[in-house]
């Protein structure tokens, strides 16, 4: 009888059994990442090997594979990655297994066979039929909420570098993060994380746009915490893209979009697969590039079966694109469809891998989320309120934990929170700070202090025949020492002409909403003739390396200048000064007093202006950052910049002149299909008056060997003087267009520019003659040394322009740019030092450039 009880148990614990193990479910979990900086990989298929069970990740490179069968192993495989493969353990109903994928190059020429038509591109006609449904530009205006999180970290780390003085006093972190990327990933040093809340607005017609920083969080090696480095750290107005525009800028590229008008001529497709994304059954596609020498992508994306719209897109530009200094740049998006029937970016993910400069130094990785909720569509602001693009909230800094615990839209990863310890391991290590502050010298231009900095480093000595050995030394306060006032101020002497040369100026920001500051200054300095700062503008630079040398067409200058600047609505910025400047030339030089009186005329070697100048400048669209009492522009794009100006001379404080200046300019960068990128300066001046020729418009000539894109490259120094001209500066850069063709050079990134330059001025009778001999000076002034010779002041003939062109090849070892230039007309021209200028003229420069 217990035989036969013991006999039922086991049958029914046999059949409890069986029962178990046909209904058992095993569960796999992961992460799949980039091996080489840890970037989650999205889109990629993970699957168990010999059945037809699996899994994709989503947007954060997650998997979840749920399955009542299990096999002895798992795979992973996504485009431009390596297949990898893990053994699973058959006890296990539950487990995790994360793959570091290690990246390859993929053509899907490789792969792809076609019959007929390829199948993508009726797809892809399809988004192109219904993008303007789609295409967030259909909204009159939007906003949302925003978490974004920033991350700058040293990768690449080769052995030999481990051995430098600065790593050895880190290994131990080092060795955190290497334990930390998983068995096949590779470490980096985080050396600054951020994480921000914010709300971004955008209206469409007129466009503006305008984040608000709300709260931020920030940490870094060399990083002082403020308002300049709180608005780089928002992200939506520097990575919003939007795919359905031809061009995706990045970096100041501008990467031709897979699903922009020219789709077909630069990417190859294929048609991968169908899967559910979030609720919508999308088509995958799969890109690349015909040219990788271009500016391309190569990724997957997936457009909605229904609507037809891009749902999620991965993008990624690698090192043999003609980009320089990076090995990646990758742009992950998702989108979102709203009440509307657009859609806007829910979830973007970014990535630049700065490559190492050589095989035993590092690069360097950024990394930035930003993740969107929250949508308001079709409520735009009044046009005030997006006067600043980029606001920080006065209490913008968080320090409460628990705040962001409750604030971020997810949750801080392992290596997050690790990153933010090492952080403040790393910055505190005496030789870490060392760099930190060489590197921020040679940024600003200046050592900072705690309320002043004192620079710039690069007009700090030159040597000059006038001066001798000139040294110069400057300051300027920060808002640390008030954010109303600034104070600047410099002194220099020359070891030849003992004369001592000096600066100051005083400023005070009345609004920065308006960004309205008044000002004064004074000066006495040492000039050149047609090389003066005003007609230089901001290239500080060349205008430095215009103090060394010869020094031809010198003279002493005395400025005085109160002035105000003020910005009364967005893209609109109005100047008024008073300004009065003395001319003491070192070269032979006179002017006609009474010119009605021709040679019997008085003449005098040296004279006193003052005027006021009113300035207009419009730049529709275009963005400021503010650096504490500064303010930086970041251009506006494709739009015209335009400025007038009017100068009006005064016969009072001391002013011997009375005469009236009009001049306009016009500057545009704009792109041409594929063919690249031009920008184009375009000039007019007028006087009515007769003046002596300094004070008429003195066009910039070019003497060095080196490059200046606002010169005329092969005029000598005030070779031409106009009473009245129009210019057209024009330079075009085909980004590779060429060379990225030819098989023996491609792999040099080579980019083929090409340049003209034509001026049409004249300079009337009456200006030339006042400039002719007449009744000596009565008292000549006393000056040490012998005067340079007399300079002529010829002016253009008034139906004969003058006309260079140039090409060149810039990109050379990434950092140079050489240019040739022909000079076209007044070839037989003698210039005012007493040369024919050569018609031909090779220029170089030096810049760093993506």
């Amino acid at each position: 009888m217990a035989y036969k009880k013991i006999q039922k148990l086991l049958i029914a614990l046999i059949f409890i059994l069986i029962y178990q193990n046909t209904n058992a479910q095993y569960v796999i979990t992961g992460v799949v990442t980039d091996a080489k900086n840890g970037d989650p990989l999205p889109f990629a298929t993970v699957g168990l090997k010999g059945v037809n069970v699996g899994a994709q990740t989503n947007f954060e490179g997650v998997y979840v594979i749920k399955s009542k069968v299990l096999t002895d192993s798992i795979y992973v495989s996504t485009v431009n990655y390596k297949k990898r493969t893990k053994v699973l353990d058959k006890k296990a109903l539950s487990q995790k297994i994360d793959f570091q994928l290690q990246g390859e190059t993929k053509s899907l020429d490789e792969v792809v066979v076609y019959s007929g038509e390829n199948p993508a591109f009726k797809i892809l006609r399809k988004l192109n039929e219904n993008r303007e449904r789609n295409d967030r530009k259909r909204l009159s205006a939007f906003e949302y909420d925003s978490y974004s999180k920033m991350e700058l970290d040293v990768d690449n780390i080769s052995e030999k570098f481990k051995e430098r003085k600065v790593m050895k006093q880190i290994q131990g972190a080092i060795a955190k993060f290497e334990k930390l990327a998983g068995e096949d990933g590779k470490a980096v040093i985080p050396t600054f994380i951020s994480e921000t809340i914010s709300k971004y607005y955008f209206r469409e017609s007129p466009s503006r746009k305008k984040e608000v920083i709300l709260k931020n969080n920030i940490k870094g090696v060399g990083v002082k915490e403020g308002g300049f480095v709180s608005q780089l750290v928002g992200g939506n107005l520097f990575a919003n893209y939007n795919f359905y525009d031809n061009f995706v800028p990045f970096l100041g590229k501008d990467i031709i979009s897979p699903f922009g008008e020219n789709w077909k001529g630069t990417y190859k497709w294929f048609l991968s697969d169908t899967t559910d994304v979030d609720g919508h059954i999308c088509y995958g596609l799969e890109f690349d590039p015909k040219n990788d020498k271009d500016l391309v992508f190569v990724g997957k994306a997936y457009v909605d079966t229904t609507s037809y719209a891009l749902v999620q897109i991965d993008a990624t530009i690698g090192k043999e694109a003609n980009i320089n200094f990076i090995d990646k740049i990758k742009i992950s998006q998702e989108l979102e469809q709203t009440t509307e029937g657009a859609w806007l970016p829910a979830k973007t993910r970014f990535l630049v891998d700065i490559a190492e400069l050589s095989k035993n130094s590092a690069g360097m990785l950024l990394k930035m989320y930003i993740s969107n909720k929250d949508f308001v569509i079709n409520k735009p602001k009044d046009l005030s309120f997006y006067d600043i693009p980029i606001e920080v909230a006065e209490d913008s800094k968080e320090p409460d934990p628990n705040y962001w615990l409750g604030a971020r839209h997810e949750s801080l990863s392992a290596q997050d929170i690790l990153a933010s310890r090492l952080i403040d391991t790393v910055r505190n290590v005496p030789i870490v700070k060392t760099y930190v502050e060489v590197a921020e010298i040679i940024a600003s231009g200046y050592k900072r202090f705690n309320k002043f900095g004192i620079g710039p480093y690069i007009n700090l000595f030159s040597v000059n025949k006038v001066e001798g050995f000139r040294m110069r030394l400057g300051f300027k306060t920060n808002s640390q020492f008030s954010k109303e006032w600034i104070l600047k101020g410099w002194a220099g002497f020359g070891t030849k002409d003992l004369v001592l040369k000096y600066g100051g100026e005083v400023d005070y920001i009345l609004s920065r909403r308006h960004w309205t500051v008044v000002g004064a200054k004074h000066s006495y300095d040492l000039e050149r003739i047609g090389l003066t700062p005003e007609l230089i503008g901001d290239n500080k630079i060349f205008y430095a390396f215009s103090r060394w040398g010869a020094f031809s067409g010198a003279f002493y200058r005395r400025e005085s200048e109160v002035f105000i600047k003020t910005e009364p609505t967005k893209g609109f910025t109005f100047t008024g000064a008073l300004t009065t400047r003395g001319f003491d030339p070192l070269f032979q030089f006179q002017y006609r007093t009474i010119p009605q009186e021709g040679p019997k005329s008085p003449t005098l070697d040296h004279y006193d202006d003052t005027f006021f100048t009113i300035e207009a400048r419009f730049a529709k669209n275009e963005t400021f950052l503010m650096d504490g009492n500064e303010r930086i522009t970041l251009g506006s794009k494709r739009i015209p910049t335009v400025t007038l100006t009017y100068q009006h001379g005064m016969r009072t404080l001391n002013g011997d002149f009375s005469y009236d200046k009009f001049m306009a300019k016009v500057f545009q960068s704009f792109r041409i299909g594929t063919l690249g990128r031009s920008d184009y300066t375009l000039q007019a001046g007028y006087i009515p008056t007769v003046l002596p020729a300094p004070l008429l418009f003195p066009h910039l000539g070019n003497e060095t060997f080196f490059y200046n894109r606002a010169a005329f490259n092969t005029m000598h120094y005030f070779e031409f003087v106009s009473d009245k001209y129009v210019s057209l500066n024009y330079n075009h850069n085909f980004d590779g267009l060429l060379f990225n063709r030819i098989p023996a050079i491609r792999q040099l990134k080579w980019r083929l520019i090409a340049s003209a330059n034509v001026l049409f001025g004249s300079q009337r009778t009456e200006n030339t003659e006042l400039m002719q001999e007449a009744i000596p000076v009565i008292n000549p002034r006393h000056i040490k040394g012998e005067l340079q010779p007399r300079y002529s002041f010829s002016g253009l003939e008034s139906d004969k322009p003058y006309i260079e062109v140039g090409y060149g090849i810039d990109n050379i070892f990434k950092i140079f740019r050489l240019q040739a230039f022909h000079r076209l007309s007044y070839l037989d021209h003698v210039s005012p030092s007493g040369r024919i200028p050569s018609p031909f003229a090779l220029k170089g420069s030096v810049h760093f450039s993506f």
